[in-house]
């Protein structure tokens, strides 16, 4: 497998750095706030509005508001948004009842808040880099996919993390620079680049999840188990927890009998647990079960499970949904001396990298 890794590298290529440019990348922030506070130490310039009449504090709100969005920046780099500290513009839109809070910045700049972010800045340097690339190819594939949404990205989990200028560190930041505009490519389009904390030893096909079947999100060994601190877990959630979290996701569970899991993927993750109930069986798939339960509680589907009583026991390795880069496999190749392109390589098989044109 290692000496795969080696060969996969030559197909790697590079356009001139001259040819490396940079575009922007609009994140959410906030929804449906009643109020947003914009600070700045030397001054808030808002778009439209003749220079001169900066002022250092800013309060919007749904009636402040019309149907166009107000566009506003420091005379600095930096502006504060409800205490946080951001870069670039910052948008505030009327939606519905409340305000959508846009950043508007470069995507090089708000990488450098979402690398150290999503890994710890400490980590082996080519770990951060192969990061960075993950982080800029997947930001620019989901705006290239966002449509006429407002925003391409959201600030959590359910895209990438991003906590503005709190989440930067010199060592991310260098990361990102060191690799700016390199992106990962299939047949010279940026790919949806995937990835999770740990994948307990073997990566995931991302058919199994979302239905996506490409050559390059097919699972891959993966020698995170060395390293991991989610090597091996084990979370015990008593019957009522269940059926509360159930019934928030619409299922009519009111008495849970028995569980136990119904097929795995070929990587060994659970597809389907099953719950037997006195009115019959409900087949819940194993990452809904997960995400109503809580994906901190349960940070895997790569789990074995037992009823003790009252309570169901998961024992199970990894952290997260397990397609594509493993953060933790990848920081175990770094560590072993395999470089960024060698990482991206093996976890992305078959791709390529390319600068942004």
């Amino acid at each position: 497998m290692r000496s795969g890794i080696i060969l996969l590298c030559f197909g790697f290529f590079f356009l001139p750095a001259s040819a490396s440019g940079s575009e922007n990348i609009r994140v959410a922030l906030a929804d449906h706030r009643k109020t947003v506070v914009l600070k700045s130490d030397t001054g808030l310039v808002v778009e439209g509005r003749p220079p001169g009449h900066e002022k250092q504090r800013l309060v919007f709100s749904g009636a402040s508001v019309g149907g166009i969005p107000v566009r506003v920046r420091s005379t600095d780099e930096f502006v504060r948004v409800n205490g946080k500290t951001y870069r670039g513009w910052v948008e505030i839109r009327k939606h519905g009842d409340g305000l959508l809070v846009i950043n508007d910045l470069d995507v090089e700049d708000y990488l450098q808040g979402v690398v150290a972010s999503e890994i710890p800045h400490g980590w082996k340097y080519e770990a951060l880099k192969a990061q960075a690339v993950a982080a800029r190819t997947y930001a620019l594939y989901q705006k290239r996919q966002s449509g006429r949404r407002a925003y391409h990205m959201f600030a959590t989990v359910a895209s990438q993390v991003y906590i503005g200028r709190t989440g930067e560190s010199p060592r991310a930041a260098q990361a990102v620079q060191d690799t700016r505009g390199v992106v990962i490519e299939y047949h010279g389009e940026v790919i949806p680049a995937f990835y999770h904390a740990s994948c307990g030893g073997h990566t995931e096909n991302a058919y199994e999840l979302w239905g996506i079947d490409e050559p390059y999100l097919r699972g891959v060994d993966c020698q995170c188990q060395e390293i991991s601190q989610y090597g091996l877990w084990e979370k015990r959630v008593g019957k009522k927890q269940i059926i509360r979290a159930l019934r928030q996701m619409g299922y009519a569970v009111s008495v849970i009998l028995d569980m136990h899991i119904k097929g795995i993927t070929p990587a060994g993750r659970v597809r389907e647990v099953v719950i037997s109930t006195p009115r019959g069986k409900t087949y819940v798939p194993a990452e809904s079960l997960r995400a109503a339960l809580g994906n901190t509680l349960i940070p895997s589907v790569f789990f074995e499970l037992a009823m003790e009583g009252g309570e169901a026991v998961f024992s199970g390795r990894g952290m997260g949904h397990g397609v594509g880069l493993c953060q933790w496999g990848a920081e175990e190749m770094a560590e072993k001396g395999y470089n960024f392109e060698a990482i991206l390589s093996h976890y992305y098989p078959g791709t390529g990298l390319m600068r942004v044109p």
